[in-house]
């Protein structure tokens, strides 16, 4: 049976530029829109909660994932985000059957959340340096899904790791809105400005220390990337307080639903999603 992988991950979303590109956002087969948890950087020896966001809009059958951890080994070096291999690999659970309710209406959404316990000190800054501890290390989560086609996709969470205070939080995002108004119902063969709630609030200023000890005060990027099942986008992704071009589809979809994510993230592992359907 024929395996259709790919990659998504944070670091691809966060080095693209806003260009007309493919359309990398339009949703269709199967993919997974992002991993999210309320604590994006934490202390060792915590639990961390993953919720997943994923889409599938022709699948009818049922959805699986699994789901592995490990320290990361270098991805800021070019090291491939995946745990096969690495002397840290945990598997948490394999070929887990999502949960029909969650994902009823076109397996498009929310999924089945998940617990994941970073490793004590130990473990997760052996062989760190200070400033290392202090930076934070990465701790993978490898999030694999699979349809009844076969198909299957691949990403990864970066949950930071690190002895600083105060820690990296989510970017603050509720709503979006058509032409200033909550969007509430999908434009028919119409143009509409696509914005969020998304402010400057959110960037929030954060501590690094160089191997003198001097500590350095930087500030995060925030972003909203925008994944729809119909219609388009100008741009798949839009900056603070600016607004993204959306053409509605010439027609409502039969059958099924269409839907409208804005993934808001910042440049350290946050992401908040808001999902409408229509």
């Amino acid at each position: 049976m024929k395996l259709l992988i790919l990659f998504v991950c944070n670091i691809m979303l966060l080095s693209c530029s806003k260009d007309d590109l493919p359309k990398f956002n339009q949703l269709g087969t199967l993919r997974i829109i992002a991993l999210t948890t309320p604590t994006p950087e934490v202390n060792p020896g915590v639990g961390v909660t993953i919720t997943p966001f994923v889409s599938d809009i022709n699948e009818t059958g049922a959805l699986k994932d699994t789901v592995q951890t490990c320290v990361d080994l270098g991805i800021s070096y070019g090291v491939l985000p995946t745990c096969e291999g690495n002397p840290t690999k945990f598997v948490l659970h394999t070929d887990r059957t999502l949960a029909v309710p969650t994902l009823l209406d076109n397996r498009t959404g929310e999924a089945n959340s998940f617990l994941i316990t970073i490793p004590g000190s130990a473990i997760i800054f052996n062989g760190k340096s200070i400033q290392d501890q202090f930076n934070g290390v990465n701790y993978l989560v490898e999030y694999i899904l699979t349809n009844s086609a076969g198909q299957q996709i691949k990403s990864f969470k970066r949950i930071v790791v690190s002895t600083k205070s105060p820690k990296n939080s989510n970017p603050v995002i509720t709503d979006f809105f058509s032409d200033g108004a909550s969007m509430t119902t999908l434009p028919i063969s119409t143009k509409s400005n696509l914005t969020s709630d998304l402010t400057s609030a959110s960037i929030e200023n954060y501590q690094s220390q160089d191997s003198n000890n001097l500590i350095t005060i930087n500030n995060e990027s925030v972003s909203v990337t925008w994944f729809i099942t119909d219609g388009e986008t100008k741009y798949f992704r839009s900056e603070i307080s600016q607004s993204n071009e959306y053409t509605g589809p010439a027609s409502a979809p039969t059958g099924r639903s269409a839907y409208i994510f804005a993934v808001a993230r910042d440049n350290r592992g946050g992401a908040t999603v808001i999902l409408k359907k229509f």
